[in-house]
C-alpha cells in the first residue's frame, strides 16, 4: 500500500468573468427553487462523462469528471465565481467504480486492468480546500480470465460504505473463482487510507452467494447481507425461493453469521441495509408470484448483537399506485396483481427517519426490421418507463405509494428529500398529458418540444407539478446526472461542447 503525487496533475485558474455567470434573471423563482444558470462555455474534455456532484459545507460547488485520458475535478461556489479545474492523467484500461465524499474530500475509485487477469484498484483523491489531488493504490489481486472484482451495483453503491462517523470506509469484494465463490471486505482508515483489516467473510465451494448491500459502523464493524442459494444459481426451485438470506458481522477479529429464511412462495430480490435505532432495518420488494416482482415491501429488523430478526412486515402496495399506472377504474382490478420489472434506483431518508424507496421499471426489446433485399438488422430499444414510489415510517409501516406514468428510451430523472418533501426531477413532453381515467402521462411525442419538470410529494403523498422552463430554445439538462446536497441540486446540460450548469436552491 502506497501513496504518491501524480506526476500529470496540474491546476488551471480560469478568470470568472469569462468563464462562468450567474443568470438568475433568465428563470427567475419557481415556488420551491432559486434557480441559476451558468452562460455556456466551450469544455476542453468533450467526452466526459459526470461520475458525480457534491457541495460542501462552504458553500463550494464539486464536480467530478471522467474522459479518455483524465479525472477531471471542477470546483465554483454559489455565485458561480472563482471556478478551478484539476486534471489527473489516468491510464486508458482504468474504470469507475465508485466514489465517496465526507469532509470536503472527494474520493474516486478506479480499478485499472492491466492485463486479462490483473486487477489494481486506484484511489484518487481531491481535496476541495487546497486544491489538491493524490493517488493511492489500495489494492492489487488476480481474477479468473477477464472476471471484475466488483459486484454490478446499483445508484447508492453498494461496495462501497463509509461510516456515520465519516471515520472509516469499507470496501466489498468479490474474486469468483473456478470453484469457489470468495468476498472479502477491506476496511481502511478515511482520513489516512491506511489499511485497518481486511478478512475474508464467505468462502464456498459448494453454494452460490450473491451480495446485496453492506454498511459499516462507527466502530469499523462491517454488516453484509447476500442471498445464499440452496442448489445452483437459479431463483426458484419447485415453486419456492431457492435461496435464504445470510447476514454477516464482520470486525477485526470475528466474523458472525445469521440467517433469514424466506416462507414458501416469497422471493425478495435484494435487501437494503440501514442502521435504525441501534438495531439493523433490512429492506426489498416481495413477491408472492413471479420471481422479480413487486406485492409489496418486506422490512426486517436484525439485532445488531446476535443478528437474529426480532420484527417482520410485509405490506402490500397502496391502491393508490395502479390507480397512478392504470387509471382509477382498471385500478381497482389490478391492486392485488404484482408489478415487474422494477429496479430500486433510490433509498432516501428524511430527517425525521422515514424511507423512500424510488424504483423505476427498466426492460429491453429488439425488433427485426427488414431492409428488402439487403436482408434486415435488429434494432435494439432500451425502456426507462415507469416510476414506484413507497414513503415508510421511522417504525417501518407503509405511509403511502404512488407512481408516474412514463415511457422513456434512456435514463432521465433523479430523486431526493428536502423539508420533508420528495422531490422527482426529469424531462417530459413540454405539456404532461392528463388522460379521462385520471392518469397524467409523463413522455415527448415525435414532434414535441420537452421541458423540464419536478414532481412533487408532499408527507401525505399529495402530488403537485411544477415546470422549471421550457427548453425549446433553452439548453436540455440532464437531471439522472446531477446530485443533490444541502438543499442544492446541480446538474449538467446535454451539450458535449459547449458545457452549462444550472443550480436549483431549496427555499425553506
Amino acid at each position: 500500500y502506497f501513496s504518491y503525487k501524480n506526476h500529470y496533475m496540474k491546476t488551471s485558474y480560469i478568470p470568472f468573468l469569462f468563464f462562468f455567470v450567474l443568470s438568475s434573471s433568465i428563470f427567475g423563482q419557481t415556488n420551491q427553487f432559486n434557480v441559476h444558470e451558468s452562460i455556456k462555455y466551450r469544455d476542453q474534455f468533450k467526452s466526459t462523462s459526470i461520475l458525480n456532484v457534491y457541495s460542501t459545507e462552504n458553500d463550494l460547488n464539486v464536480i467530478a469528471r471522467k474522459s479518455k485520458s483524465y479525472l477531471v475535478f471542477e470546483t465554483f461556489d454559489n455565485n458561480a465565481k472563482g471556478k478551478k479545474i484539476k486534471t489527473i492523467k489516468i491510464n486508458k484500461k482504468e474504470s469507475f467504480v465508485g466514489e465517496i465524499f465526507h469532509n470536503n474530500i472527494l474520493r474516486i475509485f478506479m480499478v485499472e486492468s492491466p492485463s486479462k487477469t490483473e486487477r489494481k484498484l486506484h484511489c484518487y483523491t481531491y481535496d476541495v480546500a487546497s486544491n489538491t489531488t493524490e493517488k493511492v493504490t489500495l489494492l492489487e489481486t488476480t481474477v479468473k480470465k477477464k472476471s471484475a472484482i466488483f459486484s454490478g451495483g446499483n445508484k447508492r453503491q453498494t461496495n462501497f460504505s463509509i461510516s456515520p462517523n465519516n471515520k472509516f470506509i469499507a470496501i466489498a469484494t468479490d474474486l469468483v473463482k473456478k470453484n469457489s465463490n470468495s468476498y472479502n471486505i477491506h476496511v481502511y482508515d478515511a482520513a489516512t487510507l491506511n489499511l485497518y483489516y481486511t478478512k475474508s467473510y464467505y468462502n464456498n465451494t459448494e453454494k452460490h452467494y450473491r451480495s446485496s448491500d453492506m454498511i459499516v459502523d462507527n466502530n469499523g464493524v462491517v454488516f453484509n447481507v447476500g442471498k445464499e442459494y440452496f442448489k445452483g444459481k437459479r431463483e426458484r426451485k419447485k415453486a419456492k425461493a431457492n435461496y435464504s438470506y445470510v447476514i454477516c458481522k464482520i470486525d477485526k477479529e470475528t466474523i458472525k453469521m445469521g440467517t433469514i429464511s424466506l416462507k414458501k412462495e416469497e422471493y425478495i430480490q435484494s435487501l437494503n441495509l440501514s442502521f435504525v435505532n441501534d438495531n439493523l432495518r433490512l429492506l426489498g420488494y416481495y413477491s408472492e408470484d413471479k420471481v422479480f416482482g413487486i406485492k409489496g415491501v418486506s422490512t426486517f429488523i436484525v439485532d445488531k448483537t446476535n443478528l437474529e430478526v426480532i420484527d417482520k412486515k410485509k405490506q402490500k402496495l397502496p391502491i393508490t399506485v395502479f390507480e397512478d399506472l392504470y387509471g382509477y377504474r382498471n385500478g381497482k382490478n389490478k391492486k392485488d396483481s404484482e408489478l415487474t420489472s422494477f429496479t430500486l434506483d433510490y433509498l432516501l431518508e428524511d430527517e425525521e427517519g422515514n424511507t423512500y424507496l424510488v424504483a423505476e421499471e427498466f426492460y429491453v426489446t429488439q425488433v427485426y426490421v427488414s431492409n428488402g433485399m439487403n436482408g434486415g438488422m435488429y434494432v435494439t430499444t432500451y425502456h426507462y418507463d415507469d416510476i414506484l414510489i413507497t414513503k415508510l415510517d421511522a417504525d417501518g409501516n407503509l405511509k403511502w405509494g404512488r407512481s408516474i406514468f412514463k415511457r422513456d428510451t434512456f435514463p432521465s430523472y433523479n430523486a431526493f428529500v428536502n423539508n420533508g418533501k420528495l422531490h422527482v426531477l426529469l424531462n417530459s413532453g413540454k405539456k404532461l398529458t392528463a388522460k379521462k381515467d385520471g392518469r397524467l402521462k409523463v413522455s415527448q411525442g415525435w414532434f414535441e418540444s420537452s421541458s423540464l419538470y419536478i414532481f412533487l410529494y408532499d408527507k401525505d403523498g399529495n402530488v403537485t407539478h411544477q415546470k422549471i422552463q421550457d427548453n425549446k430554445g433553452n439548453t436540455t439538462y440532464i437531471p439522472y446526472s446531477g446530485s443533490f446536497v444541502d438543499g442544492k441540486f446541480v446538474m449538467y446540460n446535454h451539450s458535449k461542447s459547449k458545457k452549462q450548469i444550472m443550480m436549483l436552491t431549496c427555499e425553506e
